[in-house]
Formats: C-alpha cells, structure tokens, sequence
C-alpha cells in the first residue's frame, strides 16, 4: 500500500470479480487530506469499477474500503456522509433547475431547512450558478453541467470528491476553469480521486497518478516530479502500457 500518515481515503488488497473476470485486482491505496490523486488507464482497466467501490455502489469482493476509518459499504450512512460523487452514472434530473436540483441533492444529503438554504446559496456563489438557477439542467452546456454537478456533490461538505472522468468532452478553456475549481477544493484540505484519459490533466492537476492495466496498478507517477511535463507523463505512460502488454 502507499504508505501515506492521516490518510482519509485507504483500501487495502481491494478486489472485484465479474464472473471470471478480475476487474480490479489486490488494489492498495492510501489518500491525504488535500491531494489530488488520478487514475489512468484504457478502456476497461478498472478505473470506474474502483471508484464504484470507493463510492460504496460497489461490494469488494476482496479487501476493503476505509473512508475516514470507516468501511465503507452501501448502507454504512457514517461513510457515505463523508464522500461526494461525480459521476455519469447519476440519475438523468434535466428536468430540473439547477436550484431545484441543488435543493432534491441537498436533501438527499440529510440537509434541511435554514442549513439546505445555507448550502445552496453557498455552492451558487461559489460556482457563480446565480445567472443559471433558474435554467433547467438539460439545458446548459456540458461544462456549466458539470460545474453543477460537483457543487451539487460538495454541498454537504464531504472530507472526500470522487470524480469519474469529469472534463470528459470538455473545450480547453472549461477544462481549465474546473481544473481550477478542483485546486481549490484540495487547498481547503479535501481529498480528491479522479479518473481521466487526459494526461495533459493527470500532469498538470494531479500530485500522484497511478495507471491501471487489466484491474492492476502497474505505475505510480508524481506529476510535480516530472515538472508537471504532459510528454514525459505520456512517455511514462506507453512505456509501462507496452510492457505491460509484452509481459
């Protein structure tokens, strides 16, 4: 396992199984508060079924996850508390409006009253969502959909951010801004895991990046080590994909 001292988020030997298929495979990880840690990987690596399993929608099979002390499982309220998700998997709620959908979100977080209003009215400053309350969700942009969707998911203050590829299809410059809004979230001390293809993302956002290959992880590169380089990451990064293809 990483050894990593007061760490939030840790699994130990983490594991799950499709029916003879291993999609993650003896998986130890240890996260500190405030750093942003990436995934990388191909298509089918097990980057998503990881965080599925972080996120306690997914049962390990073997091993387990640690939030906060806490193991986390689908009905352990005490861990889920402590976590908030990003994720294509969350119920389509286009319908709404942005600030009808940070009230349903709100609450399903155990949040009411004056402490629901506190928090939305926090999250629309601190995503500026003002000009948008009032627009159904559908209807904006990827971007600004996103934007919404991690203020929906910091809401109840989570100590954990789970994100599974979030600027997937993203302009550049959005890109940028929510790159932003993810630094900021880890300067107030929150823990931060992330999946992405971008390498030019794991290099510039991430202070450690672990590639998976066929459920495994095979590499563990610190960003910040390489000058934060997009090109030798991504050098870094087919080396250890061909080699783990040869082997």
């Amino acid at each position: 396992m990483t050894e990593c001292a007061g760490a939030v988020v840790r699994m130990e030997r983490v594991g799950k199984r499709f029916g003879a298929l291993w999609a993650v495979h003896d998986v130890s990880l240890a996260l500190a508060p405030g750093a942003i840690t990436g995934l990388l990987g191909l298509n089918g690596a097990g980057k998503t079924t990881l965080i599925r399993m972080c996120a306690g929608l997914l049962r390990p099979d073997t091993g387990r996850v640690l939030i906060a002390g806490e193991t986390q499982t689908s009905d352990n309220l005490r861990a889920r508390a402590l976590i908030g998700v990003v994720s294509a998997d969350a119920p389509p709620l286009g319908e709404l409006t942005v600030a009808q959908l940070l009230q349903v979100r709100g609450a399903l977080y155990g949040l009411h009253g004056a402490a629901l209003a506190a928090a939305c009215a926090a999250a629309a400053e601190e995503y500026e969502l003002h000009a948008f309350l009032a627009r159904r969700v559908q209807v904006l942009s990827t971007g600004m959909r996103q934007r919404v969707a991690i203020a929906c998911a910091m809401l109840h203050a989570p100590r954990v951010l789970l994100l599974d590829e979030p600027t997937v299809g993203l302009d550049p410059d959005v890109r940028a801004h929510l790159w932003g809004c993810l630094r900021a979230l880890a300067q107030r001390g929150v823990t931060l895991l992330l999946t992405t293809h971008y390498l030019e993302e794991a290099a510039r956002l991430c202070d450690l990046a672990h590639l998976m290959v066929h459920g495994r992880l095979v590499m563990s590169i610190s960003p910040a080590g390489m000058d934060g380089s997009a090109a030798r990451l991504e050098r870094a990064y087919f080396d250890a994909v061909q080699h783990e293809r040869i082997a």
